[in-house]
C-alpha cells in the first residue's frame, strides 16, 4: 500500500508539471484537489477526516503552502469559522490537472476491460481497510486498563 501511495504522489507531481510551473509536494496536491471537490470551501478538520490525517500543524503548513502560491483563500475566525476554497487561479490549476490525470487514466485502462472492474473491488477493499486501520488506532490511543 506504502508504494501505491508512493507512486501516486509521483505521478500527481508528474502530471502537475504538466500543466504548471507551481511546485508542491504530494500533501499540497492532495490538500489542493479536495478543496476544490464539491466546490464548497473546506474546514481543516474535513481535510484531515477526508485524507486520513491527524497532523494538524503539517496540514497547515500545507495550506499556507497553497496560499503563498496564489492558490487558495482562507475565510472566516477563530477555531471552528475557518474554511479554505480555490482561488481563480487555483480552481484553473486544479482543472486542468484533474484533467490531464484523467485523460492518462482513461488512456491507461483502454484494452484492459476487466481492469476496471478489478479497480472497483480494490477501492472497496481499500475503503474497508481504512475503517480498519481507523479502529485500530482508536484502540491504540485507548488508555491502558493494566
Amino acid at each position: 500500500m506504502q508504494r501505491a501511495g508512493e507512486g501516486l504522489t509521483r505521478w500527481q507531481a508528474g502530471c502537475l508539471e504538466q500543466v504548471s510551473g507551481v511546485s508542491l509536494a504530494g500533501a499540497e496536491i492532495t490538500l489542493l484537489l479536495l478543496i476544490g471537490s464539491g466546490r464548497r470551501p473546506k474546514s481543516i478538520k474535513e481535510l484531515a477526516r477526508a485524507t486520513n490525517r491527524v497532523d494538524i500543524p503539517n496540514i497547515q503548513y500545507s495550506l499556507r503552502k497553497l496560499a503563498s502560491a496564489g492558490l487558495t483563500r482562507k475565510q472566516g475566525a477563530g477555531r471552528s469559522g475557518v474554511t479554505y476554497s480555490l482561488t481563480d487561479e487555483g480552481c484553473h490549476l486544479a482543472g486542468k490537472l484533474n484533467t490531464l490525470r484523467e485523460r492518462l487514466l482513461t488512456q491507461a485502462i483502454e484494452g484492459h476491460s476487466e481492469l476496471a472492474g478489478r479497480l472497483r473491488g480494490a477501492a472497496d477493499v481499500l475503503e474497508e481497510l481504512v475503517e480498519l486501520y481507523g479502529a485500530a488506532a482508536q484502540q491504540t490511543e485507548a488508555p491502558s486498563k493494566d
